[in-house]
């Protein structure tokens, strides 16, 4: 990579996940509720992107490349309870500290990773004008300094609910289907094996 952690730049990049209907709080679909496979991704228990699964491996070979520091995650929220249901909304930030390269030939990339509720989160509209398909997303999803500036302004004084949301992951998949705990090279820095 001609990237280094040292030159990385006030940018980033949008990474979209599918959330968890069952939850009210923004948590992958680890249950596989919405018929698109048990989602083990972001893996948040481990502050990473693309780890166990080789998904949109374009878009983390294209952010490895770049020299942008965040990765900003969002997903629309398919809880009909809520009233965020049905709307996108920039919900965490994962920021490039290290990456490496699966078995299988799949990059990935961690950092340090913060979730937010769906109240402190940011609409996706309110910046787009309406929530991204997958072609807006392949047009949109490099934010630049400007916009990276106002993100993390916004999230500044929001807490992080990362522990929550990692409970709650554990609660939806008590039998570690989007883990793999004996695996797992990170396994001693593991949220959910330390909870």
């Amino acid at each position: 990579m001609s990237v280094t952690l040292k030159n990385l730049k006030e940018r980033g990049m949008l990474q979209y996940f599918f959330h968890s209907p069952l939850s009210s709080l923004p948590v992958r679909d680890v249950r596989n509720d919405l018929k698109k496979g048990h989602k083990t991704e972001p893996h948040i228990e481990i502050g990473a992107e693309n780890y166990l699964n080789c998904c949109y491996q374009q878009n983390i070979k294209s952010f490895l490349k770049n020299d942008a520091k965040y990765l900003f995650l969002f997903t629309m929220c398919k809880n009909t309870s809520l009233k965020y249901y049905g709307t996108q909304y920039i919900i965490g930030i994962l920021e490039k500290e290290d990456w490496g390269m699966r078995d299988d030939k799949c990059w990935f990339v961690k950092g340090p990773t913060k979730i937010y509720n769906f109240k402190d989160s940011i609409s996706v509209k309110n910046i787009f004008g309406k929530n991204l398909s997958r072609s807006d997303i392949s047009t949109h999803k490099w934010v630049d300094e400007n916009l990276t500036r106002k993100l993390l302004e916004h999230f500044k004084e929001k807490d992080s609910i990362l522990k929550d949301c990692i409970k709650e992951i554990q609660k939806l998949d008590p039998n570690n289907l989007t883990c793999k705990k004996n695996q797992c090279k990170y396994i001693d820095e593991c949220l959910r094996n330390k909870m």
